[in-house]
């Protein structure tokens, strides 16, 4: 079996690390997998670059080029992204040229794969969704919007009032791409099966809920006093972790709400914690307690340290499909306190391995970590006995990657029963 695994990238991001360690479960598992990317970082066996050097460097512009239509929505919010995928490519052929048995479709935007190469691939197409790009016209995220419910159109990420815009031209792209394809969905969380069985583009298709898988031996628990020494971290104090790619810049990982949480907090509780941040630097003016930089965790050891140092690991993220870091966390049997969002609630059981809250309700979120903080121990030992069950019960790489070959196996049975 060869499947050819398509992101954008190999390195960097939530999908990335998701398609990559997927990749490499399947090698374990005895699949000829390839990642095929349009940027390369890493150097693990079986990833390929599909653009070429020249491609490479001209990129930029490319991009660029792609994003021309977008001036004529000046008033889009730009703390989000919308990508649009319109301009003709042939990096069809470059992935057709690696043989593939199926064609795993990942995050695939940023002028990767554009419509016009999707709806030419001549394979069997699993597509696992790491956010709603594949649904609506453009948009990663939806704050609220039900417009991919109706063709999109007027689209309020764009500031369009009008029905012929961007967003209603990547829609109609998209509905005629998906009509050529032997298409399955793979939706990680319950939240995107939902928007995926609701999607007048998707609910044709074979929809079916897989979610993302690491690999529980790397990510474990480690003694907490042993982890905080080895990152010269406190040993007395309450540890809270927040992790996110540049969390003081992306508004949906909601940094603004963990610092409003962390002001709810008691005064005698706020004078014991401190926090650790890990992923990218923060302003730390903003924080009300002191705050522990780690900077960039390059690799797996370094962020289950982190996670093994922390009582309370939080994300206070205001939309996520199946966020890798509270993956990772449970899995090094660290609890969780975020809020009940987009996929988190199929990962956070409250009161059972963390906590959970309404929506943006920061003082709700506050009272969520003070009693983790604050549990007693027999309390907190179940806590991360629950934690650590549930990485190993649903997110085990083998058995995510036996999974995925299942898809794998039926996709390709679909198209003998078709011939």
């Amino acid at each position: 079996m060869r499947p050819v695994l398509c992101n954008t990238l190999d390195c960097g991001g939530g999908a990335a690390i998701a398609a990559h360690r997927l990749h490499l479960g399947l090698r374990n598992l005895g699949d000829d997998s390839i990642l095929a990317v349009m940027r390369q970082s890493g150097d693990s066996p079986g990833v390929h670059t599909l653009t070429s050097r020249v491609r490479r460097t001209i990129q930029p512009f490319i991009r660029q080029g792609e994003r021309l239509p977008l001036l004529l929505h000046p008033s889009r919010d730009r703390t989000v992204l919308f990508s649009p995928s319109w301009r003709p490519s042939a990096i069809h052929r470059s992935i057709t040229a690696l043989y593939p048995d199926v064609v795993h479709l990942h995050w695939i935007a940023d002028s990767f794969i554009p419509l016009h190469s999707l709806a030419r691939i001549d394979a069997p197409v699993v597509w696992t969704l790491h956010d709603t790009w594949a649904l609506t016209g453009g948009c990663h995220i939806l704050k609220g919007c039900e417009g991919y419910l109706h063709g999109c159109g007027r689209c309020p990420q764009l500031g369009s009032g009008v029905g012929a815009d961007m967003s209603s031209l990547g829609y109609a792209l998209r509905k005629a791409a998906y009509k050529r394809l032997n298409l399955t969905i793979v939706a990680p969380s319950r939240h995107l099966e939902l928007l995926a069985t609701s999607s007048p583009l998707l609910q044709r298709f074979p929809i079916v809920r897989i979610p993302n898988g690491l690999d529980t031996d790397r990510f474990r628990p480690i003694d907490q006093r042993l982890a905080r020494q080895i990152l010269q971290l406190p040993q007395d104090e309450p540890l809270l972790a927040f992790g996110a790619v540049a969390p003081g810049r992306d508004p949906n990982k909601g940094f603004d709400l963990l610092c409003a949480a962390l002001r709810e907090l008691p005064m005698p509780l706020r004078n014991q914690i401190r926090c650790a941040v890990f992923g990218g630097s923060v302003a730390a003016g903003d924080v009300p307690l002191p705050v522990i930089e780690l900077g960039h965790l390059h690799d797996d050891v370094a962020l289950a340290l982190a996670y093994s140092a922390a009582d309370v690991f939080i994300c206070p993220s205001r939309e996520e499909n199946l966020p890798n870091t509270i993956m990772e966390a449970l899995s090094c049997g660290t609890p969780v306190a975020a809020f009940r969002t987009g996929g988190i609630p199929d990962m956070v059981g409250h009161g059972d391995n963390g906590v959970l809250a309404p929506c943006y309700d920061v003082k709700a979120l506050a009272e969520g970590i003070a009693w983790l903080v604050q549990c007693p121990p027999d309390k907190r030992y179940e806590l991360r006995t629950a934690a650590r069950q549930k990485a190993l019960d649903e997110y085990s790489l083998p058995d995510v990657a036996r999974q995925y070959h299942d898809i794998y196996l039926a996709a390709l049975a679909n198209i003998r029963q078709a011939m």
